[in-house]
């Protein structure tokens, strides 16, 4: 036999492994009303990809079918919805999510009109979704809106859900439709955040299918209460002329005044800096040495995240005041505070666990300008 070569000449192959995946935010899951099993198995989930496949499952009579309509019909068109068929057993919500959650990973929590009139079950979810990360679409209708559109009612559920502060929940209310908030959670579902100027706001959004309703301005006035916070879908009007069909005061519960937006964003970029600093680390075929260069490694995947969320338009420009020395300052949406040489002076308890230098970000948000005062001097 001929002498091989690659006794001469050896070479190791060194594969890298793909790391984590980035979160699917445009992931949901539905809750199917657990008499509505129908022919599967309770305590499984099924992926559908349009409502020609949920139909063959559930009437189109069931709430199942009409809130799962609601996510993959209309616009923006979504691709996908997960239906999970609940225990009629479980006597807690919280047990229903469990099992969901050790099974597969989802964002947008979506439930049927009977666990929506239910407000021990809405406040269950909530709770679960705020220490879950999972965005709470609270969609109330009929009575329930009644109260919520009350000024003098302090009984309300969304009164309650902005009592606890919940960032993970917001409450879009409508008298007629049961699932109109999930018409509007597609919007954000729809962002591609590697995308250049792809964040929204939900503020003026339209939703073809839902209802436009025409609101009394002291119902308009409970909603936008700080008490309250519903988000809802309107006319807008001007001396006869009508927008109809807008979204807005679209807040969440949260005890930090978030929109809807602001919280899906920032759990997007925590997801995007989680996933890319890990990979950075443990995809390193050799090692990530505890030197000023390995620091300055997981730095730069920092900021090459942080120019991504610049790019799709979460974060952007400002003057500040620096809280560290006082002064007035420009930045561009982020400023990464850590260099390069502070993993020189790591504590040793710090250097034996193999840890880097603490990682200080500043980031800014962009926001969005929702109204405008307009000062006119006439002479």
């Amino acid at each position: 036999m001929a002498y091989p070569a690659d006794r001469i000449i050896q070479v190791n192959a060194r594969i890298s492994p793909a790391g984590l995946g980035f979160a699917n935010f445009a992931s949901a899951t539905l809750f199917a009303d657990s008499t509505e099993i129908g022919a599967l198995t309770k305590d499984t989930y099924k992926t559908y990809f349009d409502i020609t496949e949920v139909a063959a499952d559930y009437a189109d009579t069931t709430d199942t079918y009409k809130a799962a309509a609601k996510w993959l019909g209309g616009t923006p068109k979504m691709r996908q919805i997960n239906i999970w068929v609940t225990d009629p057993a479980d006597a807690t919500l919280t047990a229903t999510l469990n099992k969901a959650r050790d099974s597969f990973w989802w964002y947008w929590t979506l439930f049927t009109a009977d666990t929506y009139a239910a407000e021990a079950e809405v406040l269950l979810a909530a709770a679960w979704c705020e220490e879950n990360a999972s965005m709470f679409v609270d969609n109330q209708t009929g009575t329930a809106v009644t109260a919520i559109r009350d000024q003098n009612e302090t009984g309300d559920i969304a009164t309650k859900l902005t009592t606890l502060g919940y960032r993970h929940a917001y409450t879009a209310a409508h008298a007629t439709d049961a699932y109109a908030g999930t018409a509007l959670a597609k919007h954000f579902a729809a962002v591609n955040y590697s995308g250049e100027n792809s964040t929204i706001t939900g503020e003026f959004k339209k939703s073809p299918g839902v209802a436009s309703e025409d609101l009394k301005g002291s119902e308009i006035a409970a909603m936008e209460a700080d008490t309250k916070k519903a988000t809802f879908y309107a006319t807008v009007e001007l001396q006869g002329s009508s927008d109809v069909g807008r979204w807005l005061n679209t807040i969440t519960h949260s005890t930090y005044g978030e929109y809807i937006d602001d919280v899906v964003n920032l759990d997007a970029f925590i997801n995007t800096l989680t996933v890319s600093t890990y990979n950075t680390i443990a995809n390193v075929p050799t090692k990530l040495r505890q030197t000023p260069r390995g620091q300055a490694v997981i730095l730069a995947s920092v900021d090459d995240d942080c120019q991504k969320f610049i790019t799709n338009g979460y974060m952007g420009p400002r003057i500040y005041t620096d809280p560290d020395d006082g002064i007035e300052k420009y930045t561009v949406g982020y400023e990464i505070l850590t260099k390069p040489e502070d993993i020189l002076v790591i504590s040793d308890e710090d250097r034996n666990i193999r840890l880097s230098a603490p990682i200080r970000v500043r980031i800014f948000r962009a926001g969005a300008i929702h109204k405008s005062i307009i000062d006119l001097s006439v002479f």
